[in-house]
């Protein structure tokens, strides 16, 4: 089930028929109604305008992954900044859309969402790389030899192929894309991240690529 969760009529006019080419799909008009249906609905895309009642922080969707994981979520907003655009990622969130998007654009991004992509604005973009850059310098500055990194705990705990996996989802790869440099199918890839984010106790594949990003060396390798 896909949702659209907002009361402007130019932000539902610009993305609701493209949610319904989709997949069934159902327009709300209150973000706590999401809330509520999220914990029966299953997998699908929900499209959260920010603006929308019941909605007023980004911890809001942090809320919605904890409800349903297999919710693919994108904030819509008619102008988003790019502090609230890595704010909703951060947050959870496979992405972000601003409302001077043309069809083909906004079929792209949910393409790319349901293949278990994330999208980010070429303006967000720098900005994202520069703080997983900061994280990684932090942990650096944190870990000691007699206090080893949770984080390498974590990823220690993976099979060759996951740790596999979660580089190239590091590196911004999709699934299909993962599938095809590891000759493996679409659902293996699936199963294999459905177990990684178990073990590491992550939502989706932005909060692995963070943490991933954390603990790797120069080369992109994690350790």
């Amino acid at each position: 089930m896909n949702f659209l969760v907002s009361k402007n009529p130019v932000l539902i006019d610009l993305y609701w028929n493209t949610l319904l080419a989709h997949g069934e799909s159902l327009l709300l008009s209150d973000f706590t109604d999401l809330l509520w249906r999220a914990k029966t609905s299953g997998a699908g895309l929900a499209l959260i305008d920010i603006g929308v009642d019941g909605f007023s922080d980004m911890h809001h969707i942090t809320d919605l992954k904890r409800i349903n994981q297999n919710l693919k979520i994108l904030v819509i907003a008619i102008d988003l900044s790019t502090e609230d655009e890595l704010s909703a990622l951060a947050a959870g969130a496979a992405g972000s859309c601003r409302s001077n998007l043309l069809p083909d654009k906004i079929r792209q991004i949910f393409t790319t969402v349901q293949d278990g992509g994330v999208w980010i604005s070429s303006a967000g973009l720098p900005l994202l790389l520069q703080r997983l850059k900061h994280l990684e310098n932090l942990t650096s500055k944190r870990s000691t030899k007699n206090k080893p990194d949770q984080n390498l705990e974590k990823l220690a705990s993976l099979t060759p192929r996951e740790r596999e996996i979660v580089e190239l989802v590091a590196s911004g790869n999709s699934n299909k894309i993962i599938a095809s440099k590891l000759d493996i199918a679409d659902r293996t890839v699936k199963a294999h991240l459905s177990v990684i984010f178990q073990k590491l106790k992550v939502h989706d594949r932005l909060q692995l690529a963070l943490l991933a990003n954390k603990t790797s060396d120069n080369k992109g390798n994690i350790y």
